[in-house]
């Protein structure tokens, strides 16, 4: 839409699609990178960035060692990711098994979340909850990992804005599929797509089992032997430093998804920014990435493997999925987004709607909540807003600020139709003050405008 001011020509569209922001200007990273030179991409000083970080404890007859020293272990753990600064949580999860036999011993319990889920910032608190741990029960060999693991993801109290990383430490491996012992319906084949599905990248300190290795490749973790500490290789606190490391350097993901009505496709691009907003090269063989699909209308859960494609020069991976099987008028789609570097692992999280909008059945758009950025002096200014899984398009509206409101901002509003870009920006005169609004719309209708909940932009 051609604008009727000169503020029209200041603003510019960044390119933003579907659910994530794209910086409408990307550093170029021509580097050759391989894992030896991968340290020069990561930002390993990420200040204010957030870590949930929940333990999910064996505390069978066999792990009074390992427990013993966690009590010092994870004081040296977190303070190496707070050096870091990171802000994180703590939490803990203890399992043993099923009460019974031939399940577990009299006294059993399946898990336990301490502190009613919510995480602690208090490493001293944490060492509480580990000093309380007792060493018993379990009877049969494998325990019941897959019941504590359903109840870290369900019970603890992840922060949203937070990366989520659990940390398993047992010396057995999960009772089989379908075993009686599984007593709340657990499987290996459902947890990993949980833990996927909540962003949760899960590192393993365990037996070398196939369950035990498939819980942490499955998720983006790390595997480390228990038996290295058992036979002195190791120390738990040797290991806990090396997944604070992976912890602490980080890279950023940038997606965009695009769905087509009409043939039910999914496209997807996404590239990885490191530190100074460098694109992360391609590694050959140590670089993967894959979108997790639930929901819908669909019971079970797809994964979509993204391809590097690097004609530009830069590495930009890239799917085109056939979703038909999630495509529902009223449901919306949970995409997860895991991505491996070398021994590096982070996630993303967006929510969609696939399939066609009926009017009255597709959900109305919520309001977009506002979010005005940039300098005092507008070079640049940027106004953002909240996605809607529902929303087929967005409208962005802005006008000169008056207070009270009156004729001189409501017989000048200027619009812009934005598709499902989310954000706009640019350089703005000094002076400029403005009120800025933004519309959710689809089949069903238009999403409220708050009046009392205006962006305004001023320029100093």
């Amino acid at each position: 839409m051609k604008m009727k001011n000169r503020l029209s020509s200041a603003f510019r569209i960044t390119a933003v699609v579907g659910c994530t922001l794209l910086a409408s200007s990307w550093n170029m990273a021509w580097a050759q990178a391989d894992c030896s030179t991968i340290s020069e991409y990561l930002d390993c000083s990420s200040e204010g960035r957030q870590n949930d970080v929940v333990f999910v404890f064996d505390t069978t007859g066999s792990m009074g060692g390992e427990i013993e020293e966690m009590q010092s272990a994870v004081i040296g753990f977190s303070d190496a990711i707070a050096k870091a600064g990171i802000d994180y949580r703590l939490g803990l999860t203890e399992y043993k098994d099923f009460e019974g036999d031939p399940c577990g011993d009299p006294g059993d319990f399946p898990y336990k979340v301490y502190n009613g889920g919510v995480l602690t910032e208090k490493n001293t608190e944490m060492r509480g909850w580990i000093e309380s741990l007792e060493a018993s029960g379990g009877n049969d060999g494998p325990e019941s990992l897959l019941a504590g693991l359903a109840h870290a993801v369900a019970d603890q109290k992840w922060r949203p804005a937070a990366g989520k990383i659990v940390i398993v430490i047992t010396d057995a491996p999960p009772h089989d599929d379908g075993h009686k012992c599984n007593k709340e319906g657990n499987t290996l084949k459902g947890i990993v797509p949980q833990l996927r599905k909540a962003g949760i990248v899960t590192h393993v300190i365990g037996p070398n089992h196939d369950a035990i290795r498939q819980i942490a490749s499955g998720t983006g973790g790390a595997f480390f032997e228990i038996t290295d500490i058992r036979d002195e290789r190791k120390s738990l606190t040797s290991i806990l430093n090396t997944i604070a490391e992976l912890i602490s350097c980080s890279y950023r993901i940038r997606s965009a998804f695009s769905y087509t009505e009409k043939d039910d496709v999914l496209s997807i691009e996404t590239k990885l920014i490191g530190k100074e907003e460098k694109v992360i090269p391609h590694i050959p063989g140590k670089s993967h990435l894959t979108v997790t699909a639930c929901g819908g209308a669909s019971a079970d859960c797809a994964d979509f493997e993204l391809t590097a494609d690097t004609s530009t020069g830069e590495t930009v991976y890239k799917h085109k999925a056939d979703v038909s099987a999630f495509s529902a008028p009223a449901k919306s789609t949970d995409l997860s987004t895991l991505v491996q570097i070398c021994d590096f692992t982070t996630t993303t999280q967006a929510t969609l709607h696939i399939g066609k909008c009926k009017k009255g059945v597709t959900p109305l758009p919520q309001t977009p909540v506002l979010e005005v950025a940039g300098t005092p002096a507008c070079n640049p200014a940027e106004v953002c807003w909240s996605t809607d899984p529902y929303a087929r398009g967005y409208t962005f509206y802005y006008a000169p600020y008056s207070d009270p409101i009156g004729e001189k901002t409501l017989n000048n509003v200027q619009v812009l139709s934005m598709e499902l870009q989310t954000c706009v920006g640019g350089p703005l005169p000094r002076g400029t003050h403005l009120y800025t609004a933004v519309q959710a719309s689809n089949c069903s209708g238009d999403s409220k405008i708050d009046i009392a909940k205006l962006g305004v932009v001023e320029c100093k």
